[in-house]
Formats: C-alpha cells, structure tokens, sequence
C-alpha cells in the first residue's frame, strides 16, 4: 500500500489482453479503463495484435492504447518492448486479462521491476492442455493476487494451482444499467428476421466456437420447438461453428424457425426484443450476457457450468441444465416461455438481483482497491 507521505500522482496502471474484439472480458477491460477516476488513476490499455472493435472505445474518452505485436519471433521483442514501455511510463501496477496476456504481464513487469502484478482469471481451467496448466501455475504463482470473476473460478485456481485462498480475490463482472435496462413502453422490439411473428423470441448471443456450444443452443431449441411450434429462435455472433450450427438446425427440421444475424452492435436493443435468452456454453466465469439479460429483464436458461449458478438462482432468477442435455435446456426454454407468470415473477427477480449485486461501480471501486492494497 502506498505511503501517505508518497506524492499525490495519478497511480500508473497499465492493463493487458490479448486482443479487443467484442467479448466478456474485452467489455469488462472497456468498463474499468474508462471508468477508473483519472484524478486518481492514469490507466494504459496494451493489446497484442490488431485492437478490435474496443479500439476506438477506449480511445475516445482518452485511454492510451498500445498495441505490441507478439508470437513467433517476435515474442522476445514483444517482452522486451512491455518492459521498457512499462519503464518508460513509470508503471506503478500492472493488470493482465486472460492467460495470453497473464504470462507476458508476470514476465515483463518482473524484467521492468514493477512490483504490482494482478492476473485476471475470467473462467475454469477445462480448456487446459499439460503444457498451459503449467504455465498457468507458474504464472500465477508469480503474481501479486490473482483476481476470480466468479466464486466457482476461485475455487478452481486454489484447487488447480495450489495458491491459497488469500490469494485470490473474487471481482464479479459489472453491467451498466444505464445501457442495459428493460423496454420503456409495453411493445416488444422485434429482432431482425422474426417481423411478423407473433410468438416467442428465444436468443443465443455470443461467439460461434465450441466454449459456447451453439450447437447444443439449437439442439435445445428443437425441442423447445416441439412444443411450441410458433416458437422462433435468433443467433447473435459469427464464428468458426456457423456452418455446423446452420447444418445442425437443418438436420433438426427447425432451420426455417432460425434466424443469424452475425455480429451485432446493438446488443442492448436486441435482448430488449426478446422473450428469453438461452446460454449454452462448455465453461463459464461471471458471464457478461447472463448479467445483461437479467439487466433488461430478460429471463435466462443456462447450462450449470463454471459461475453460472453464482448468477442464476435456479427457478428464481433463471433455469440452470447439464451441460449437453438438449432435453433439459428445452425444457426450461418451455417452462419459462409456456407460463406468462412464471416468466414475469423470474424476470422481476432477476432484474433486481442485476440491478443490487453487480453495479458496475462495485466492479472498478474493488479493483481499485487491489490496485492501492499492492502498491
């Protein structure tokens, strides 16, 4: 912690992710540089690569952001140039978002002698082949505090990596209220490609890979559409699955009920015209559309992996499922969408849960905290 006799300068923070394209953690990133009190904080946004979507984002309330070309090759020069960027700027913290940027931040502030190095560790550890789960322990065995989005990921990295508890701080992600709130009047806004419809709107919003299982979304959604036949369904996101995602709702007979609507920048309108949304995925921390949905009032089935049930009260503020049990997902899909009573005591729940425990202010306010207990 800083001494009081210390002078009175904005704190140097520098803040590390691999890339800025639409994502959980990229938005969160977004959110804590922009929103951390420059009276106090002097925040640097480094990404590796081309910036993304975040780029101008960030930029235009005044961020600085660099962007260090790494891998191959360039690997020694990318550490050698964070090390002397974080030199050169006289860096009193740094704050790594995901193990490609968590392992550069540990080795390049070790080599610049910062000593304030939090890693941000934003799902559990699955995913993990031999060689990152090594890496992942060594790295964050390294680091000042190690930072959970979610209670479930903190007990995976005390029990995956061996740190103790105190180590690890548990953050849960922050939604701005402000922008995701429910629709001001009673008319629903009508996602693209379901104008006309008169039933219900179920959405998948998030990236096309296997992390987020959009084929078990529409394997779901055939059997919710087996029971509500005027049931349609929306896809928010591209990715590597599109054409196996499309085969699949095709094989299922539901391809005519599925609309894809690609990347999106309007997310906050879109889930205000839906009437559930659906949340698929293999491995989760604190995720952000769950927080978003119950924002806007909308009710949310999801599968029961990583953080999820630290967000959704199942029956209360949303239905939890096994991860691949199509069967379980369609039923919860039919049981909050069959029942109008159901679906508004769950949607006022868990637009008050949203609006109570994951304030966006919390969010900074504790990593701010972080950053001045390490100093």
């Amino acid at each position: 912690m800083r001494s009081l006799s210390e002078p009175a300068r904005p704190v140097r923070v520098l803040i590390m992710i691999g890339q800025l394209d639409r994502g959980g953690a990229e938005r969160q990133v977004h959110e804590l540089a922009t929103r951390l009190d420059r009276a106090l904080y002097d925040p640097t946004v480094v990404t590796f690569g081309r910036a993304g979507y975040y780029q101008p984002v960030l930029e235009e309330p005044g961020v600085r952001l660099v962007v260090v070309e790494k891998g191959g090759w360039r690997e020694a020069a990318a550490l050698f140039r964070l090390s002397s960027l974080m030199r050169e700027l006289s860096t009193d913290v740094v704050h790594g978002f995901l193990f490609p940027a968590n392992w550069r931040a540990v080795v390049a502030a070790r080599m610049a002698g910062v000593r304030a190095v939090l890693c941000s560790v934003r799902s559990t550890g699955i995913w993990m082949n031999a060689r990152h789960r090594w890496m992942d322990r060594i790295v964050l065995s390294h680091a000042s505090v190690v930072v959970a989005n979610a209670p479930a990921v903190a007990s995976d990295i005390v029990d995956r990596v061996g740190l103790p508890s105190a180590s690890v701080r548990v953050i849960l992600n922050g939604v701005d209220t402000g922008l995701f709130h429910p629709k001001e009047s009673s008319s629903r806004a009508t996602p693209p490609g379901t104008a006309g419809d008169h039933g219900v709107v179920v959405g998948f919003i998030g990236s096309l890979r296997q992390a987020k299982d959009p084929i078990l979304f529409v394997r779901a959604a055939a059997v919710a559409a087996g029971r509500l036949p005027s049931a349609r369904f929306v896809i928010v996101g591209d990715g590597p699955l599109r054409s196996a995602v499309a085969a699949e709702a095709g094989r299922l007979g539901i391809g005519g009920k599925v609309t894809f609507l690609g990347e999106r920048s309007d997310i906050p309108d879109l889930l205000r015209g839906l009437d559930l949304l659906a949340v698929t995925s293999e491995r989760e921390g604190c995720c952000n559309v769950i927080l978003e949905a119950m924002a806007t009032g909308v009710p949310v089935v999801a599968t029961r992996v990583g953080g999820n049930p630290d967000l959704i009260e199942h029956g209360r503020t949303g239905w939890l499922f096994a991860h691949g049990d199509p069967g379980g997902g369609g039923e919860g899909m039919v049981r909050l969408l069959a029942h109008d009573g159901s679906r508004e005591q769950v949607r006022a729940e868990a637009l008050a849960r949203a609006r109570t425990a994951f304030s966006i202010d919390t969010m900074v306010s504790r990593t701010a905290a972080l950053y001045e207990e390490f100093l």
